[in-house]
This record gives C-alpha cells, sequence and structure tokens, in this order.
C-alpha cells in the first residue's frame, strides 16, 4: 500500500534542540490516534549526515499515511501533532523559513 509520504527538513541549530525534537518525534509517535487508534503506518526520523547538497537542513523525518484525508488530518486536527508542533516552538529556535514540508503519493515503490 503506498499512501502518502511526507518528508519533513527542519534546520535546527543546536544539538540538544534536535535531540530534543527527536524525543518530541518518538511520543508523537506513540500518541497520534485518530477515532481512538493509531492512523500513522510509518515515522522514519534522525539528524542528517553534514553535506552541501543539504542546505543547512539537519533533521529529516518521513511520515507516512493510508490517505491525503489522513495526512490533512494530522495537520489540521491531530492533538499529537499539535502538542509536537508547539514543542518545536518552545525550543525557540526552529524559524517557520527553516522549516520543509513536502508530500506525496508514491508512483514507484520498489
Amino acid at each position: 500500500m503506498a499512501g502518502i509520504v511526507r518528508i519533513t527538513m527542519f534546520k535546527v541549530p543546536t544539538s540538544e534542540s534536535r535531540e530534543a525534537m527527536l524525543k518530541n518525534y518518538e511520543t508523537l509517535s506513540q500518541t497520534a490516534v485518530k477515532d481512538g487508534a493509531p492512523y500513522i503506518t510509518s515515522v522514519s526520523c534522525g539528524t542528517g549526515i553534514d553535506d552541501p547538497r543539504s542546505q543547512g537542513y539537519n533533521l529529516i523525518s518521513k511520515t507516512e499515511f493510508k490517505s491525503l484525508e489522513d495526512m490533512q488530518y494530522y495537520d489540521s486536527d491531530c492533538e499529537a501533532h499539535k502538542k509536537f508542533k508547539m514543542g518545536i516552538k518552545d525550543l525557540g529556535n526552529v524559524k517557520p523559513g527553516e522549516v520543509c514540508c513536502v508530500y506525496f503519493e508514491p508512483t514507484i515503490v520498489a
């Protein structure tokens, strides 16, 4: 099942903040529910490997959903995701222009 794949990249200036965000992603992956059941099919997150092509993005996540509707729920209504976003704000050093988010429905899955 292909579903929707969402890639989010952050420019996080300190290693302490990156570690805090990784912990927050772990919590998010364990607490995100829709209609009382888990709905995110997969979460992978980690610190980027330093490379000029990364353009400063150094924390990357891949989140997978069964449907676009589930991803839209994640964006607008998911309480766990709202808490995650508040955690980013609480870190105080990740600016909105330092986040890149794209999503797609895979055409090729090998």
